[in-house]
């Protein structure tokens, strides 16, 4: 009875937060659920909603277009996050704090500061423009900020703050003998990086793909910002059917929301499972 009750005591400090949880992520999960499958006007329960989003070609034109930047957004971003994670191996250990933080920083660069840099830079009328243009330099003709092409590079370069951060950490895992071991056996860097480093990278390499991926999948106030509803993202048009309609679709918004769920956890499992078929450089 008394080693019950301790165990009841040392649970309470996780009782608010069991709470939270419960009234922020539970009860609204489920209640979308439900949602998804309510026809419209509360009339009856159905799989319409979820038939309609794999047959109209305004809910295919979003997830084809969310597919599109997460996919390659998050391969740019993890490949220069490589390339910047293996570069704060190589400094001193002050310089590398001062890397971190900027970082640090940078990854909460975001959302409307992150899009108006952007348009004063690189906008129609932005200075980059306008210094090229007197060039006779026509940046338009060439780049679209308003365009795929200008949220590929919005995109991308908030994923590489937050893809550094997650592989600097697993590079602590290269060991500084198993280099000098290559050398001695008169490898190139780039074998060692082939046939030692980038395989044991691959859990680190596959988890922060899928935190990228998920990162760019769900965001919402950069594409919005630039774009609006120019451009159909999976986020931008389940806000829609809540506040953006003339007539709000609460019944179509949840069944997209579940939706996009499905492909982000669908996407980090399989990343997850590539990542548990390698131990230690090889395959279990």
């Amino acid at each position: 009875m008394v080693k019950t009750a301790k165990n009841i005591l040392n649970l309470l400090p996780v009782v608010p937060f069991l709470l939270l949880a419960l009234l922020f992520l539970f009860i609204p999960l489920a209640n979308m659920i439900i949602t998804s499958f309510v026809l419209p006007g509360g009339t009856g329960y159905s799989v319409r909603n979820y038939l309609d989003i794999f047959t109209k070609t305004t809910f295919l034109a979003c997830i084809r277009n969310s597919l599109f930047l997460s996919f390659f957004s998050a391969l740019i971003g993890l490949f220069i996050s490589f390339i910047a994670a293996l570069s704060v191996t190589r400094i001193t250990n002050s310089a590398k704090g001062h890397y971190l933080s900027f970082l640090n920083m940078f990854s909460n660069f975001a959302g409307l500061p992150l899009t108006c840099a952007f348009i004063f830079m690189l906008g129609n009328a932005g200075i980059f423009t306008l210094i090229l243009r007197a060039g006779n330099i026509d940046l338009v003709k060439y780049f679209r900020l308003y365009s795929s092409q200008g949220l590929m590079l919005l995109f991308v370069y908030f994923q590489i703050p937050l893809g550094t951060l997650l592989m600097v950490p697993a590079f602590q895992a290269i060991r500084p003998e198993w280099k000098e071991s290559t050398i001695l056996m008169k490898g190139t860097g780039f074998q060692f990086w082939w046939y030692v480093g980038i395989p044991v990278l691959i859990p680190s390499l596959a988890g922060t793909y899928g935190m990228l991926f998920a990162n760019a999948l769900t965001a919402y106030a950069t594409p919005f910002m630039l774009m609006a509803t120019n451009y159909p993202l999976l986020p931008i048009k389940i806000t829609s059917m809540y506040t953006g309609e003339m007539n709000p679709q609460p019944e179509m918004g949840s069944a997209l929301s579940l939706v996009m769920i499905a492909i982000m956890l669908f996407v980090i499992g399989l990343c997850n499972l590539f990542k548990n078929t390698f131990h230690k450089g090889g395959y279990k």
